[in-house]
């Protein structure tokens, strides 16, 4: 089977992996290639946890961790490593706490008072929090690694430099037109593309409206002592008053990472400036000065990437005729990579996906999004 890979970011690549170790024949096509600082898979860690306030993302997060696995086994690379997640938030606590005892996940109740005991030096409030032990960091730039090594060791051929305009589903396979003016026929297209997502949506008759946009991370550490903050753990501190979302890990031999789930901008196509803004250094580093100042206060890092919103903040993966759609990462797509590998190469070989996967389709959108629907098929 002859198949394009559009994106060789967090979900594509190892998709492209993927499906040419199953022995297809896979071009991997990156306008700036993987791990670019447009991107947003480009960083050394993101964080994997099962804390999730719904049952459909525990499970997955739990299979993500056997795909992790997987990885290393097959890669003989390190793609990630547990930490602990200590989640402290007013308003989904709960629903957390439930969604967790529903899979049967172990968990432990922490009252506001004791936060510390789980996160050495975080400040407490009147917030209770859960603790859960199956969390961590994956090593992101290892992970990217480990599967381009994987897909080229398999043949897989890469296009990077290239861009793609258009795809139009046909009756048998999909036509691909190039931003250079060439057309290809491929039997199996896959649509990972990211924050560039909508405009192919757009050209396969599918118009669903993507909110992608940078935000901005923040690394403190000691130059002197980089190891310092390696065994902390992640931290996902929820809004609190005036105060957002504040989300935090280890970066290994390098400082602790925190993000305000805040948007710096709206992610343009023609915007290659990723310079960190000041005022945002300034609100992460302020923010980790008043909660968590246990933590070293110099700034070792700053990095700006992209998060693509879908319009219920959840992933879209599905299929249009023989084209696999998957964008709408939503801030939460690298701790799935591993999986999504797998899934996406699924859909591409046209298996039935599980009921977990089928949540994510175009249907849910059927009152919101419009599309073509002469020659194409939604699953």
């Amino acid at each position: 089977m002859k198949v394009l890979v559009v994106g060789a970011g967090a979900w594509g690549l190892p998709t492209a992996a993927q499906l040419a170790l199953r022995g297809h024949d896979v071009e991997l096509v990156d306008r700036c290639g993987p791990g670019n600082p447009r991107s947003s898979s480009s960083g050394p860690t993101r964080i994997w946890r099962l804390t999730h306030a719904d049952e459909v993302r525990v499970r997955m997060a739990q299979v993500s961790i056997d795909a992790m696995r997987r990885l290393e086994e097959r890669s003989g690379r390190r793609v990630f490593q547990r930490q602990g997640l200590l989640w402290r938030d007013r308003s989904s606590l709960d629903a957390v706490v439930a969604a967790l005892q529903a899979v049967g996940v172990a968990h432990t109740l922490v009252d506001a008072a004791d936060v510390a005991r789980f996160f050495p030096g975080l400040e407490a409030d009147d917030r209770a929090a859960v603790w859960q032990e199956d969390a961590g960091v994956v090593l992101a730039a290892e992970s990217l690694a480990a599967q381009l090594g994987l897909f080229t060791a398999a043949g897989g051929r890469t296009a990077f430099g290239r861009a793609v305009q258009a795809v139009e589903s046909r009756p048998s396979g999909a036509r691909v037109r190039y931003a250079d003016g060439a057309s290809e026929d491929y039997d199996r297209v896959v649509l990972a593309a990211g924050p560039e997502s909508e405009p192919l949506l757009a050209s396969l008759g599918v118009r669903m409206p993507l909110r992608p946009h940078l935000e901005q991370v923040v690394t403190v550490g000691d130059r002197e002592r980089p190891t310092l903050t390696d065994a902390l753990p992640c931290l996902i501190d929820g809004a609190d008053g005036e105060d957002p979302v504040l989300y935090a890990m280890p970066t290994p031999g390098s400082g602790y990472k925190a993000g305000l789930d805040l948007p710096l901008r709206e992610y343009r196509p023609d915007d290659d400036d990723r310079s960190p803004d000041p005022g945002v250094t300034a609100a992460v580093t302020e923010r980790i000065r008043r909660h968590l100042p246990s933590l070293p206060r110099e700034v070792v890092q700053t990095q700006v990437c992209s998060w693509t919103d879908s319009p219920d903040g959840r992933f879209v993966l599905d299929t249009v005729g023989d084209v696999v759609v998957a964008c709408g990462d939503s801030g939460e797509g690298f701790k799935f990579s591993a999986l999504m590998g797998e899934v996406l190469a699924d859909l591409a070989e046209h298996r039935e996906p599980e009921p977990d996967v089928s949540s994510f389709g175009l249907g849910r959108f059927a009152d919101r999004v419009e599309w073509r629907t002469h020659s194409l098929t939604l699953g």
